[in-house]
């Protein structure tokens, strides 16, 4: 009964902190509908019985608020359920804060004090049932409050009553309704556990989904290569000529770097390989990646490099960005094999507030390098946009593709803070590289004599809001480019 009890309240203390804030502060418009109702029917109040009473309510709620709203925006990465339950009785304040006003007001002679606290008291308990809070110690609390509160108004109630049936019908009904809340409250406990616990099911299913094909992937993949490396040696033996017996070590061994260029994509999807990171400028590692295409792309293909204005410094892994670009290369050159344009450009880039992709990621609202590979191939078709960054899914023939270069790319760009984002329609795809800019190292000369001029800041071409379906802001006039996207002409 313990294991069971602690498996039910175990719960991720800093997710439950963030949904409590978002449930009492996360929507403005609601947030400010409730405070105005509060200060609205305490000015009423005031003015309508000439008390005091009225006023320390609104105090109460505000100074409650306000400890509410520090705590839970005061806390760390990491909460523990201490915390949780500390949060939790903070609540009980607010709840009691809140109802001792509704309460007290059932108990008037006034039809329409009566009314207007029945009113308050019933949107707390529907407040109460909508928050449905994870931890069973905080529920109980507040049923505990809302016990107290019913009880109190049954007291003063029953004193106003000379009839026997009359006492024993409200305490009844008052009874009742505390018991229907509890339960109901309970039952949504329940229900919210459970769902929780379908959606982790879920999640874990999807894991051995991908888990089986990703090994189905890897037996495919290493079979074909130690079938190369294999046969080679084997052939190694019956060789005549020196020359026949080098070639076939030559062959093995190209199969053997293909198996650990294999084991560093998997790495890199897994978002598990050894990265080296150090500030670099973004336009000096693309003259780099310049150099290599030249050996990479036909001569029916034009290249196109558009360097940025001024310096855009990454914090990355060089030879990984290199080879997440090279992968993007590859995928664009064979997108158009009867020739056409590959363009890589690089620029900075600004969201304004935070950028949520379809699959839940969440991009951080801040200054991002955006390395863009475009093509003018045919494109990517809508039904499969979404696939393409799924370990081992390619629309190549068999043995031209892993359908490992995405994967590895994306895993790259989220294991450096960024993301890979995707335009395509019929006249080509755009691969979009974000990761986020680090402020450059300056040099430190061990001399006045070496020391370089002073250098102002790189100017950045000014920003300008974008319209209400984007939060990025982007220099030199392009659409923003959140998400996986396609559009046909």
């Amino acid at each position: 009964m313990a294991s069971q009890q602690s498996e039910i309240d175990g719960i991720d203390g800093r997710k439950e902190i963030d949904r409590l804030f978002d449930l009492e502060y996360g929507r403005r418009l609601d947030t400010a509908f409730r405070f105005g109702v509060i200060l609205s029917v305490g000015v009423v109040l005031y003015f309508y019985l000439d008390n005091l009473m009225a006023v320390w309510w609104i105090a109460a709620q505000i100074v409650g608020h306000i400890a509410h709203f520090l705590f839970l925006r005061s806390r760390g990465e990491t909460c523990s359920r201490r915390e949780v339950l500390i949060a939790g009785a903070v609540f009980w304040y607010l709840v009691a804060a809140f109802i001792w006003l509704p309460a007290e007001m059932i108990t008037t002679a006034d039809p329409a004090l009566r009314i207007g606290g029945a009113a308050g008291m019933g949107a707390m308990l529907v407040f109460l049932i909508y928050r449905s809070d994870r931890v069973l110690a905080v529920m109980l609390g507040e049923i505990a409050v809302i016990g107290a509160a019913i009880a109190w108004v049954v007291f003063r109630t029953i004193q106003q009553l000379d009839h026997p049936g009359a006492i024993l019908g409200t305490v009844l009904a008052a009874v009742g309704l505390h018991v229907y809340f509890s339960l109901t409250l309970l039952a949504h406990r329940r229900i919210r556990i459970e769902a929780e616990r379908a959606a982790l099911r879920s999640v874990q299913a999807q894991k051995m989904e991908a888990i089986g094909q990703l090994a189905g992937g890897v037996a495919h993949d290493f079979n074909n290569i130690l079938t190369a490396v294999i046969g080679n040696l084997d052939l190694y033996d019956a060789m005549d000529t020196e020359a026949e017996r080098l070639n076939a070590v030559t062959e093995a061994k190209t199969a053997a770097l293909r198996a650990a260029e294999l084991v560093k994509q998997l790495l890199a999807y897994a978002r598990r390989t050894q990265m080296r990171i150090a500030r670099r400028d973004v336009g000096a590692l693309l003259e780099q990646l310049q150099l290599l295409t030249r050996r990479l792309l036909p001569a029916s293909i034009t290249q196109d490099f558009e360097a940025p204005q001024a310096p855009l410094w990454v914090a990355l892994d060089e030879n990984q960005f290199i080879t997440a670009l090279v992968n993007l290369v590859v995928n664009a050159r064979d997108a158009m094999p009867g020739g056409g344009t590959l363009t890589v450009s690089a620029r900075p880039v600004h969201l304004f507030t935070d950028d949520v992709q379809p699959d839940g990621t969440v991009l951080p609202a801040g200054d991002y390098a955006e390395v863009t590979v475009a093509d003018t191939g045919t494109g990517i078709p809508p039904e499969i946009i979404r696939r393409v960054t799924e370990p081992f899914f390619t629309t190549k023939a068999v043995g031209q593709g892993s359908g490992l270069g995405l994967s590895m790319v994306d895993g790259f760009a989220r294991q450096s803070g960024g993301l890979l984002t995707i335009d395509s329609s019929p006249e080509g795809t755009a691969m979009h590289l974000l990761l986020p800019i680090a402020p450059a190292e300056e040099p430190r000369p061990d001399t006045a004599e070496d020391m370089p001029p002073p250098e102002s800041p790189p100017e950045t071409p000014p920003q300008t809001p974008s319209p209400p379906a984007s939060s990025r802001a982007q220099p030199g006039g392009r659409g923003p480019a959140p998400g996986l996207r396609t559009s046909r002409a």
